[in-house]
């Protein structure tokens, strides 16, 4: 987004549809099993068993996937033993984590001082769900992120696949809150996945694809709307033609570095609002999202029509490394105006079916209550705000209150979806509508999950002081590793 330009957000016809039932193809979601096993607690094996450590710092976790069960228990793939100090069990079963562990997803054992249980019930017990409350200490611990397509979706210490809940509530808290309005949540998806229907087609859909073998086509940073006038080149990523099979990524993509930029792009690829064939190129998003399944690298397309003479008509580009944690360059914009990746904060119907989600989501506000700064992990911002501390700045970091009691009538994708916003959170990602979040089409979306999502208020939200992990030892603000407490 360059500064002064509206959000980039095209969505503002939307408001009142996409309650209807709508969307597209739909991902897939793995999840982890295993132990993770910290300090002397020796490395986990795939496939085998972990047995607990005694101490020690994340980092030096092992993990063991698809392992048995706590030690002197044999177990089927997927579940998890207990887990000492800093450790973290992942999709699995029983145990009792020490202090300082973290259990998450599937059935999850007991916490101890400085634990924390999403979805876990006491040791020995089995079953799922929102037990388990945190204890003392909070958000240590690592874990196997999301994976699609066999690649990761950011690393598990990305900020993004960081559980969040045991940070304090920004000062400020209230006063966003204030500023953003009373609203109810609204999915920004749907369940039709015809795209030649943009009336219908609710959402931002992705597309995997294998560059490899695939085709990489031209595209042109050009737009016959006149109100897309700036450069975007210098804050764009790129392929340039002449690398050949080499596929070289190329920082800033200038005219002069790389004259004839490609992408692996389908023939007839899924794109945000369907493919829009007016000459005029009406402004809107009409993002493309493509995961290279080959090299694990997603690059996101801003503003894509069909070229009259082939290839695509863009306007912005952004490419992630998803093994990596590195962040845009400081002031970049992406295809999403806070400078983040679109698609690994994305709602996907699999995921949310199978359930946890173990990572943050990104919702927008109308950029007018956006302050005229960003807030790391954020690299850009908008300027359709002002300066006053009572505007959340881009890219801040909400959640959904420890208080709030997740309905048990709720379906599962629901719960996932609340439960996500408590344990992960969700970030300011662009300028549009108050309170809508942002996920993928799909016919696999339930019909109550409108509903049931969509009867949380604002008022059952917290603003999030993410100070407390940029203060800690080991932060650098051109990552989005989080580091150890």
């Amino acid at each position: 987004m360059i500064p002064g330009i509206d959000s980039r957000r095209g969505r503002m016809l939307v408001v009142a549809l996409a309650l209807a039932a709508c969307g597209g193809g739909s991902g897939t979601t793995t999840g982890s099993g295993g132990a993770a096993v910290t300090g002397s607690g020796g490395a986990g094996a795939e496939g085998g068993s972990a047995a607990p450590g005694t101490g020690g710092g994340t980092a030096t976790g092992g993990h063991a996937s698809g392992g048995g069960t706590a030690p002197g228990t044999g177990g089927k793939g997927g579940m998890a033993g207990g887990t000492a100090s800093g450790g973290h069990a992942s999709g699995g079963g029983t145990g009792s984590p020490a202090s300082g562990g973290h259990a998450s997803g599937g059935v999850a054992g007991g916490t101890a001082s400085g634990g924390h249980a999403s979805g876990g019930t006491t040791p020995g017990t089995g079953g799922k769900g929102g037990g388990g409350a945190p204890g003392s200490g909070g958000t240590s611990g690592t874990a196997t992120g999301p994976t699609v397509a066999g690649c990761p979706i950011l690393p598990a210490n990305h900020v993004f696949n960081t559980p969040i809940d045991g940070l304090p509530v920004d000062p400020h808290s209230s006063n966003y809150l204030t500023t953003i309005g009373a609203h109810n949540l609204h999915l920004d998806l749907g369940q039709s996945t015809d795209i030649g229907m943009a009336d219908t087609y609710y959402g931002i859909p992705y597309n995997v694809v294998h560059g490899a073998t695939q085709a990489w086509g031209p595209v042109y940073f050009r737009s016959a709307d006149p109100d897309v006038a700036w450069d975007p080149r210098p804050e764009s990523d790129c392929v340039d033609m002449s690398s050949g099979a080499a596929r070289t990524q190329v920082s800033p993509c200038s005219s002069s570095a790389a004259p004839n930029p490609v992408f692996p792009i389908p023939a007839m690829p899924l794109v945000e609002g369907g493919i829009d064939t007016d000459p005029s190129q009406p402004y809107g998003d009409h993002h493309i999202l493509l995961l290279d399944a080959d090299a694990c690298v997603l690059s996101e397309l801003y503003h894509a029509y069909p070229h009259a003479g082939g290839g695509w008509d863009i306007f912005g580009s952004a490419m992630f490394d998803l093994r990596s944690t590195k962040l845009r360059p400081d002031g970049w914009t992406s295809a999403d105006a806070a400078g983040f990746p679109i698609m690994p904060l994305l709602l996907r119907a699999d995921e949310a079916t199978a359930g946890p989600i173990n990572h943050a989501l990104r919702f927008t506000i109308q950029s007018s209550k956006i302050r005229n700064a960003a807030i790391w992990p954020a690299r850009h911002y908008t300027t359709n705000g002002t300066t006053s501390t009572n505007l959340p700045p881009m890219g801040q970091l909400f959640r959904l209150k420890a208080s709030y009691q997740i309905p048990a009538n709720f379906n599962a994708q629901a719960r996932a979806i609340l439960q996500a916003m408590k344990t992960y959170g969700m970030y300011i990602a662009d300028g549009g509508s108050d309170m809508y979040v942002t996920g993928e089409p799909s016919a696999a979306w339930m019909d109550d999950t409108f509903s049931q999502v969509q009867s949380v208020g604002s008022s059952q939200f917290e603003a999030v002081d993410i100070t407390a992990i940029m203060q800690r030892a080991g932060f650098d603000p051109d990552s989005a590793a989080v580091p150890a407490p």
